[in-house]
């Protein structure tokens, strides 16, 4: 079941988004571009005969160039902090992290709605004893998103994502709502 932090998270990011739907969101999408995301994801994990879910901390990198107003194409690094690593015990701390190429479509130059898709490289680490300290797959990602100014030619952008990926006898899907910082 989808706790109530999760589902607040869903809606103030709706909120926003048909908030500045009407601000002035035309912008020169060319030549090198870069990004900060971070959010909330509701997390559902399935290994050996356990599954597990939770809301977990989410923050990804994105990097890339535009061919066109169009298209952007990049790598984003991102992922979910699944338990914070504490320093008078190291048998604590677990994570999860994507590495993937992305693109991002934007069906119109002066909408800032776009479509993002991507794949590539997934790692769960963790600093349990007697447990693989990185399991190693694939996973893939789509999601919608909006872009607006705050100023000039920084642009905010709110998202929602669904990813899903598998290391063995471990996989995961993820729904990840959040804001991010554009450059």
């Amino acid at each position: 079941m989808i706790s109530s932090k999760f589902v607040c998270t869903i809606s103030l990011t709706l909120i926003l988004l048909t908030t500045v739907a009407s601000a002035d969101s035309t912008f020169g999408r060319e030549g090198f571009w870069g990004g900060i995301d971070a959010g909330a994801g509701y997390l559902m994990q399935s290994f050996d005969e356990e599954d597990k879910d939770d809301i977990y901390f989410f923050l990804g990198f994105k990097a890339g160039y535009a061919i066109n107003p169009h298209v952007l194409l990049g790598l984003e690094l991102s992922g979910w902090l699944l338990e914070a690593e504490d320093p008078s015990d190291p048998n604590e701390g677990e994570g999860l992290m994507q590495a993937f190429v992305i693109t991002q479509l934007y069906p119109s130059k002066e909408s800032g709605f776009y479509a993002r898709l991507g794949g590539g490289y997934v790692n769960n680490w963790s600093n349990r004893p007697n447990e693989p300290s990185n399991k190693r797959g694939w996973g893939l990602t789509a999601g919608l998103g909006y872009n607006f100014k705050i100023y000039e030619a920084i642009p905010i952008n709110s998202f929602a994502t669904y990813s899903f990926g598998e290391t063995g006898k471990w996989d995961y899907r993820a729904v990840t709502v959040g804001l991010g910082f554009g450059f």
